[in-house]
């Protein structure tokens, strides 16, 4: 059933087709007067003083002499890629897997939303190994990580200001330090600019939503004859897209036993209320919408599970009862807005004597609503319904009484006519970064004559304020018991009647859709704003014992604070060190040290305290007078707001760092070879908590007849585990499956707790990298490279997800996982801990190709110019091994792991292509990108439920240069998305979430075709 809705390889494969064989006629244009074009795979900027850096290496030379693959792309360029977003256009880089970005409202590698643990909304994650081990510079320093989990936020950079982004392949620890194991992306800054420049866009999609704009404006002067000034700011503004309205491509497609079909949704619950009450006459009716009285629940077919229990569902594509739990509002798209200001001066104070001063601030906001929009599906929050209910329709109440039924179970979720829209997140970051340092030429006449000193010392800091309105559960039990007051007959709470444990308490309707009252609503998923509160911090991993309180004014929902500082002093010097036999050997050297830092204190007015291990902000029936009603897994809950569970935190991290480089050249212009190079790198740190450890680097490049490079590095590299990996702690709860029973869908709740090991070493890896670059002499203006990368990681950082804790722990009886896992004495699971370990390996393989290809053309007449670049990228394995040899390899997965929900963005293949024609002031630019199909998840095997599509998206811009006395104006258009390519069905129903799933926003487009227009201005 699902081959013939789902499996459409033809689709996607005729357009990738036509796209090569676009590139191929483009390569075949015969050359008129063809020039060189940069050479694809490595650096090319020429030096505008005899050496520059390279990225991936702290020594100053030619920029010719490198072992590591550099891919870089100027700034044009990655307009051309992606209108808006910096991190759109950066993520086209095949080389890139998972990128956290606004678009994917999933995280990669784990299920729900990601919201708590993702590292910002510009986060780059390189060969798929995790935001944490791409580390990400601007002009070649670090910057401040936006959120604990690691990952700098592009974001929050100055764009305007931004010359080419340089990508290495590898691991570059020993060159840079901690988190270069997957390698580096180095954003340069133009600090040279002079002039004006300011750009205005705006876009919408095909189906009138998400509109947005952009404007930017830049500003460089000289400071008399010796320095600089560069000031710069923009902002931007897209609205999100919080439902499925016109995107006929979305079907609800869920999985029922080991298939897929359309229109899958939930048998447990609904908008209106269905009713569990196993063995009487109510088992399996539903509310009518005006909550009137009863129907019975028709299931479709197929269907699985017992209406009532969370894992049921049914098909509804031929009939049946309920409604999609996930369609009436959800977050596509979040509400996004960010801006930025940035400011730079340099001035020589003497001849080679630069200081230098540099400032960012940036900022970043999302709104999105949460998944489930206010859940009673029983995971864990239960509503129980008493026979005195004065909502109850009488002839439901006499039902109950004729069969001598005290009380029913409602099954229910949020509507947008209710609870649904108070059921939110919400972000704002905001990040400052200072710089101070100087760059000297040395020109002494003596042994460091020509040396080169950098110096800096930056502070950082980055401030997230999350805030969450939910479902008040420490309320709402009181709120759902109502009744009515036998001296008044109005309907109240049940509690009032006892006392006031429940002050200005609102009994709520839930019967039907839209029933309730506005106060009610207000009372269940509210706060009271500016409310003094004074209370001791329970931290994490420590308690009470630091003895600190805090003090607040309460807003309108709960509100997690996380505050980060870095201070970061960086010292390194570099030069010729002696002439050697085959030319001068350059090295490198310096030191740094640096200091990370975090506070997160968190404002719950329900758990003041934030204390997770003796919180009791949910009473327990018979706990408060008349309270009744309220199941063991919600009272013992340590959040009064549903799924709100953060803890307050606190630690630092400091790390002290040496290094060395060299260069020596080992053969020059010996016959074929024109030259031949050693590459060394070390490094030393030491790290507070983890120890020394050491970092190192070997490689060769040489140059083989005027047309052929080759090049190759092995590395050590290594990373301590983040500010999170360390010291967050949080809880919740899981809704898992027994694996030993897999016929058997139980969807048991149990408690989880996750985050912070403050035992957990660091992680090393072994990189090995080979490659070629080819620039044959009778095609000018063509390269190509190929590389291969190799990269194996022991004792790596991670986290596993509680289902595979579970897992491993009953089916593959690993130690370190059992030792997370807690059975009551019936051997049912009631504790399972994710926490990060050390799991024994993570390998990444792969092999990336690139070509480019420049020439002038006589088609139309003027000056024309015809060029391409593409990007290729193959991933061979990205796997994980644990300590009892258990081998899970995920390369290839593109769609939702069917086991946990958790979506991967892991294509074999990938590719990005583009052709660019130029015409004088007129510029037009053809982009293609492929995705692999892939599977859902390896494991599953040749089963159509296992098929994930391929996809093709064409992106086309066009513009057009206008000069108007000193200025330039330029017009430009584009369309992303040309052909309106749907996402491929990625089938899976969440049980948590009382929803099927049917796209993986990590890797897919789901707004469809869009438009941009927009004007530049240059002086």
């Amino acid at each position: 059933m699902i081959r013939a809705r789902i499996a459409r390889p033809q689709k996607a494969r005729l357009p990738f087709i036509a796209g090569t064989s676009i590139l191929a006629l483009t390569v075949a244009v015969t050359p008129v007067a063809a020039q060189e074009a940069p050479s694809s795979g490595e650096t090319v900027e020429q030096p505008a003083a005899g050496s520059i850096v390279v990225t991936g290496s702290r020594l100053r030379t030619d920029g010719m002499q490198t072992p590591i693959p550099v891919t870089s792309v100027d700034a044009e360029a990655l307009e051309d890629m992606a209108a808006g977003n910096l991190i759109e256009g950066v993520g086209q880089l095949p080389q890139f897997f998972g990128n956290q970005s606004v678009s994917a409202v999933q995280k990669s590698g784990e299920g729900g939303t990601g919201w708590f643990t993702r590292g910002g909304y510009g986060n780059l994650d390189l060969r798929g190994l995790g935001i944490n081990r791409t580390l990400t510079l601007l002009n070649g320093r670090r910057m401040i990580s936006s959120g604990v989990f690691g990952g700098v936020d592009i974001n929050v950079f100055p764009e305007g200001m931004i010359k080419n982004v340089e990508t290495t392949t590898g691991g570059a620890s020993a060159a840079y330090g901690t988190d270069a194991v997957a390698g580096v992306v180095n954003f340069t800054l133009d600090t040279d600019f002079t002039g004006v420049q300011a750009k205005v866009q705006g876009g919408i999609t095909d189906r009138g939503d998400s509109a947005s704009y952009e404007a930017s404006l830049s500003f460089g002067t000289s400071i008399g004859e010796r320095g600089h000034l560069l000031l710069s700011g923009e902002i931007f503004d897209q609205n999100g897209v919080h439902n499925y309205k016109d995107r006929n491509w979305y079907d609800a497609w869920g999985v029922i036993g080991s298939d897929a079909y359309p229109q899958v949704i939930s048998a447990n619950s609904s908008y209106n209320g269905v009713i569990f009450a196993p063995g009487t006459p109510l088992q399996g009716m539903e509310f009518l919408p005006d909550g009137s009285g009863i129907t019975p629940f028709v299931l479709g077919a197929p269907s699985l599970g017992t209406i009532g229990t969370p894992p049921a569902r049914h098909s509804v594509a031929n009939g049946g009862s309920g409604d999609d739990l996930g369609g009436d509002l959800f977050t596509l798209f979040p509400d996004a807005k960010r801006n930025s200001l940035f400011a730079y001066a340099d001035y020589e104070v003497s001849d080679g004597l630069t200081l230098f001063a540099q400032a960012v601030r940036g900022q970043n906001k999302t709104f999105r609503y949460n998944d489930p929009t206010g859940s009673f599906n029983g995971t864990p929050t239960t509503a129980t319904i008493f026979q005195d209910n004065a909502f109850l329709p009488d002839s439901v109440r006499q039902t109950m009484i004729d069969n001598n039924i005290d009380s029913f179970v409602l099954r229910r979720m949020g509507s947008t006519s209710d609870l649904a829209r108070e059921i939110w997140l919400r972000d704002n970051n905001v990040m400052y970064s200072f710089t101070g340092g100087l760059s000297w030429d040395i020109a002494s006449g003596g042994m460091l004559d020509g040396w080169h000193v950098d110096a800096y010392y930056q502070y950082g800091t980055n401030t997230r304020k999350a805030y969450q309105s939910g479902i008040r559960v420490d309320r709402i039990f009181a709120a759902l018991d109502a009744v009515r007051d036998p001296s008044s007959g109005e309907i109240v709470c049940r509690t009032s009647l006892f006392g006031n444990a429940f002050p200005g308490c609102e009994p709520i309707n839930l019967f039907g859709a839209g029933n309730a009252s506005a106060a009610a609503i207000d009372y269940v998923t509210g706060f009271e704003a500016g409310e003094q509160v004074t209370t001791p911090i329970f931290y994490a991993d420590s308690g009470f014992d630091r003895g600190e309180t805090y003090s607040y004014t309460t807003g309108n929902s709960k509100l997690n604070t996380t505050r980060m500082r870095q201070h970061l002093v960086d010292f390194s010097m570099s030069g010729d060190v002696l002439e050697g036999w085959a030319g001068p050997i350059t090295m490198a050297l310096g030191a740094s040290y640096r200091k990370d830092s975090v506070r997160q204190l968190v404002q719950d007015v329900t758990n003041p305290a934030s204390d997770h291990t003796n919180g009791h902000p949910v009473l327990c029936s018979g706990e408060a007078p008349g309270l009744r009603g309220v199941s063991v897994s919600d009272c013992l809950n340590t959040v009064g707001v549903q799924y709100s569970k953060v803890s307050n935190i606190r630690g630092s991290i400091n790390v002290k760092e040496a290094f060395a480089e060299a260069l020596v050249p080992l053969l020059a212009n010996a016959g074929p070879v024109n030259a031949l190079n050693l590459h060394l790198a070390g490094r030393w740190a030491d790290y507070s908590g983890s120890g020394t450890v050491w970092a190192y680097k070997a490689g060769l490049d040489a140059e083989i007849a005027d047309f052929l490079r080759l090049r190759g590095t092995y590395s050590r590299d290594v990373r301590a585990a983040n500010l999170s990996e360390r010291f967050d702690k949080t809880g919740g709860v899981a809704v898992l499956d027994d694996p030993r029973t897999p016929n058997v869908v139980e969807a048991l709740n149990v408690t989880r707790f996750s985050g912070g090991n403050p035992a957990v070493n660091p992680e090393k890896a072994d990189t090995w990298t080979v490659g070629a670059v080819l620039r044959p002499s009778f095609l000018p203006g063509f390269s190509v490279s190929a590389d291969y990368y190799d990269i194996k990681i022991k004792g790596a950082i991670g986290q596993l997800g509680s289902q595979a804790v579970l897992n491993g722990c009953l089916i593959d009886n690993v130690p370190e996982l059992c030792d997370l896992v807690t059975l009551d004495p019936g051997d049912v699971p009631i504790l399972v801990g994710d926490v990060f370990i050390n799991v024994n390996e993570n390998r990444v393989r792969g092999l990336d190709v690139e070509m480019a290809y420049s020439t002038p053309v006589a088609l139309f007449g003027g000056d024309e110019e015809l060029s391409t670049r593409v990007f290729a990228s193959w991933l061979f394995e990205n796997s994980q091994t644990l300590g009892n040899g258990t081998y899970t390899d995920r390369a290839g997965q593109t769609g939702i792991q069917q086991s946990d929900g958790a979506p991967y963005g892991l294509p074999d293949f990938k590719a990005t292509g583009n052709i660019t024609y130029s015409n004088g002031g007129f510029g037009a630019y053809l982009q293609g990108r492929y995705i692999s199909s892939g599977q859902q998840e390896n494991s599953l095997g040749d089963v159509p439920l296992n098929k994930v599509d391929s996809a093709f998206y064409l992106d086309l811009k066009l513009s057009q240069e206008i000069e108007v006395g000193s200025s330039t104006f330029e017009i430009f258009a584009s369309v992303t998305n040309l052909l309106d390519e749907d996402p491929p069905i990625t089938p899976y129903y969440s049980v948590f979430g009382g929803h099927s799933a049917q796209t993986n926003s990590v890797l897919f487009d789901l707004l469809g075709r869009r438009y941009n227009v927009g004007v530049k201005f240059r002086m």
